[in-house]
């Protein structure tokens, strides 16, 4: 085994957690699935769905295979003893409530305890640990699936990582671990209103008037001048951070407005800001884009079409839930329909084979997403590349100059850059085994569109909006979704080439593809 540069494995490390805290990262270098103890979650949450017929077993068990693989090199599952005992367990029947059903509960609150601990105390010996990319997505999903927001950990990991330095993260992990095992409290949030109709019986009883609302702003050193309203309500939600407060009552509130769009004839609009009691800021009251984004309809010059529609027409119209509905049950079901409207195919068992086609898809589009934006990042940067870049004609020549210097070993002149030197770091290593690395990858994207559609089920199906991994899903999947989306707008609308046709070249390449031809993984759309 190769001896560890700790100090590349903690800048490694740390990069990779900035960018999967971050909201704006893109897709390809997002997170795309769940943490250990969230899937062991939805493990139980599962079992329980196929007792009452909701899921099948085949769900099940693919799930329970998705947590074998995440537990496999993670030390946050405890000692070897633990770790073998799980493994049998989640390898029975597993029937709601069973004897193996308890003990897995039992043993997933140990984990969910300890989890960032045992990571800690891991890291103190990188040489032992898991690769810096498992490390990060490790940590980094476990403390979004708890609940905390991208805002706050996008500021506190900031913040600690230029205090403290990358050489701190053990330090900063274990710090991380009182984070994660921090109750979840009640905030009082105060949301003003431009206008909202009145309740047959008069206003809600936690409504205030305009002059409370800005006695209230006043008396807490808010500037009211530009403040335009006519009341407000104070909402108590129950959240761990307070931007994760101000999206908790962004749901309430689109709650209220859409029975206020069924129940009277009257319109709900709250100011772009809300307040929390005992905070000195005021927050943003907006809904937040999940990540779906089809460029290729501003570039096809389809963003105003009027034309005869087509499945592909109707499935981008599905999507709009997906990409900005504060509503989770409106968006998975959404999202899930547009990918089955354009990828189901005649003779299809298990309508979740329309996932896996668009796994193939994403798949088959990420060495050309990466390398075009690292492309971009190497010509700012200057050095020996800038002026061949300069030249190009086109993005795919581009990733072509880029992915050249990747198979020499050129400098890239990134110097300090760590997330894009990790990105680096992961062409070299599907450039050298292209076949196997995608095919990684695509199960990897497998098992994220599998979780929307178990979601979707568990929502249409079962009426269950209150899903544990429900919000996950959406925060990993919907920039997947995204991702094959634009390559199917654009091949639909370039070369009227229709999903399914798509699905089946990239299918095609895919198993052709290997790494004796250089620009081979540039072209499996294409």
């Amino acid at each position: 085994m190769a001896p560890v540069d700790v100090d590349l494995f903690q800048k490694h490390v740390s990069a990779r957690l900035s960018d999967f805290v971050d909201r704006r990262t893109p897709w390809h270098r997002r997170l795309w699935g769940h943490g250990l103890v969230l899937t062991l979650k939805e493990i139980l949450e599962a079992s329980e769905a196929v007792s009452v017929g909701v899921l099948s077993e085949a769900a099940l068990r693919y799930l329970i295979s998705t947590a074998l693989k995440l537990m496999g090199p993670d030390p946050g599952v405890g000692p070897p003893q633990q770790k073998n005992l799980l493994q049998q367990t989640l390898k029975t029947e597993l029937r709601f409530r069973g004897l193996d059903y308890v003990t897995l509960a039992q043993l997933t609150r140990d984990i969910e305890e300890n989890y960032l601990n045992r990571w800690a105390a891991a890291l103190k010996t990188p040489q032992t640990a898991p690769g810096p990319e498992r490390t990060a997505r490790s940590i980094a999903s476990h403390l979004l699936d708890v609940g905390l927001s991208f805002d706050f950990l996008q500021r506190w990991w900031t913040f600690n990582v230029r205090s403290k330095g990358t050489g701190a993260l053990p330090k900063l992990v274990a710090a991380a671990h009182g984070l994660a095992r921090e109750t979840a409290r009640e905030f009082r949030v105060l949301v003003a209103f431009e206008s909202m109709p009145a309740t047959k019986s008069g206003m809600a009883s936690n409504w205030i008037d305009a002059p409370a609302v800005s006695h209230w702003l006043r008396t807490n050193n808010f500037e009211v001048t530009n403040v335009r309203q006519n009341g407000g309500v104070w909402l108590k939600v129950t959240a761990l951070d307070p931007w994760a407060a101000i999206e908790n009552a962004l749901e309430v509130i689109d709650r209220i407005a859409a029975r206020i769009s069924i129940g009277t004839v009257g319109q709900l609009s709250p100011l772009p800001v809300a307040w929390i009691d005992g905070q000195r800021r005021a927050f943003r009251l907006q809904r937040h884009r999940r990540g779906v984004e089809v460029h290729a309809l501003f570039r096809e010059h389809q963003l105003y079409s009027e034309g005869t529609r087509s499945n592909v027409d109707s499935a981008i119209e599905l999507l709009g839930p997906l990409a900005s509905s504060t509503s989770p049950a409106a968006a998975v079901a959404g999202g899930w329909a547009a990918i089955e409207a354009l990828l189901t195919g005649a003779g299809d068992i298990e309508r979740v084979s329309a996932g896996d086609r668009m796994a193939l898809l994403v798949a088959c589009s990420l060495v050309r997403a990466e390398i075009t934006a690292l492309s971009y990042r190497i010509e700012e940067a200057g050095g020996v590349l800038r002026d061949a870049l300069a030249i190009c004609k086109s993005n795919r020549d581009r990733s072509a100059v880029v992915l050249s210097a990747i198979r020499r070993g050129d400098n890239m002149n990134l110097r300090n850059e760590h997330s894009d030197l990790a990105a680096v770091a992961r062409l070299k290593a599907v450039l050298d085994d292209p076949h196997k690395r995608l095919r990684d990858i695509q199960d990897h994207l497998d098992a994220a569109f599998r979780r929307l559609y178990r979601q979707r089920n568990l929502v249409l199906h079962w009426g269950k909006t209150d899903g544990i991994a429900l919000r996950g899903s959406l925060r990993t999947a919907a920039p997947l979704v995204g991702a094959g989306m634009d390559r199917i707008v654009h091949a639909w609308f370039v070369d009227g080439v229709t999903p399914l046709e798509l699905a089946a070249r990239a299918r095609i390449r895919l198993e052709r593809i290997n790494h004796a031809r250089e620009d081979g993984c540039l072209d499996l759309l294409g």
